[in-house]
């Protein structure tokens, strides 16, 4: 463990240096955001904000993985899921600059590469790792043995993990500190149980979330675009995935939980009574119509996110 601030160092350290850079070429070349139309009217002026922030996360994790972190099975598989969701997305965010629109691909085709991605995923880390086929069971301290549903079961966290953060990205800043807060949790979670590699794992996505978070926390000067969103999701479902708690993430990533529960419940209620709940979903775009400011929701989205994590980390 000597060497762990080391890569703690670097992986803030990268984001921060490369950043500026990466800004700075979007602007000299006019790539930038397109905001939805249906959106907030608040979001407009953000139209032309450099993006795809999400890559230089992708570069540094799979830099400071490759090179300074000793192999691990876990870890290896960890980063492979976090690439394979962001090359996802990062189609979907070149069809977006190249058609000049605010939609990329449509969302059976995200939907459709997504699933068949995690598919490969979930199979190749059952025949390839001791990882088994159970799961812990949150404030009950027991087990269960999923046997043949496990791998359509980890199909289905990490696309619910995946999009859950892509429906959080929304506000500036707010994905990227909810993935620092729950990253640090599992990294404690995998550290008592001694899974160092996906401690270490967990530590590296949080820390190289935070040297983008200096970017990126209101007013954003770049943001995560699908390619960030969808492979810090992908992080996030492995580290579960790995440490076993993938009930955990319900709790420690609640706040992601009620983001996409609230598209859900609009959605259905619109087709079943012809009325929408909220102003808006996600639930972040409700609260800015009822005029709140967007670093005021963020603050207490994150108070949020903070108490459900030590929910989740006490409930070991």
């Amino acid at each position: 463990m000597t060497y762990w601030p080391l890569i703690i160092l670097a992986s803030f350290t990268i984001p921060v240096i490369a950043l500026p850079f990466f800004i700075n070429y979007q602007k000299k070349h006019n790539v930038g955001q397109k905001i939805r139309q249906e959106g907030p009217n608040l979001h407009q002026h953000k139209t032309g904000t450099p993006t795809m922030g999400g890559v230089i996360i992708i570069l540094t994790l799979t830099v400071i993985v490759l090179l300074l972190v000793p192999y691990s099975k876990y870890v290896l598989w960890s980063l492979i899921t976090t690439v394979g969701f962001g090359l996802i997305g990062l189609v979907d965010d070149l069809i977006k600059y190249l058609k000049k629109r605010s939609l990329g691909l449509l969302t059976m085709q995200k939907l459709f590469l997504q699933i068949g991605f995690a598919l490969i995923v979930a199979y190749c880390v059952q025949q390839n790792t001791d990882l088994g086929t159970e799961i812990y069971l949150p404030f009950i301290k027991n087990s269960i043995d999923l046997g043949i549903m496990f791998v359509p079961f980890v199909v289905l966290v990490m696309i619910s993990s995946v999009n859950a953060v892509n429906l959080t990205d929304g506000l500036d800043g707010l994905a990227a500190v909810l993935i620092i807060i729950a990253m640090l949790s599992f990294a404690l979670i995998a550290y008592i149980q001694d899974i160092l590699p996906m401690s270490l794992f967990s530590l590296i996505v949080a820390f190289t979330s935070f040297g983008f978070l200096i970017y990126n926390f209101y007013p954003a000067q770049i943001f995560l675009g699908d390619v960030g969103s969808l492979a810090l999701g992908g992080a996030l479902a492995s580290v579960a995935i790995f440490t076993k708690t993938e009930l955990f993430l319900l709790i420690i990533g609640g706040v992601f939980v009620i983001e996409t529960l609230s598209v859900i419940l609009q959605v259905v209620s619109v087709k079943l009574r012809g009325k929408i709940i909220f102003k808006m979903s996600p639930i972040h775009h409700h609260f800015e119509l009822c005029d709140w400011k967007e670093p005021k929701i963020i603050i207490r989205f994150c108070i949020a996110g903070i108490i459900l994590a030590i929910i989740g980390i006490a409930s070991i």
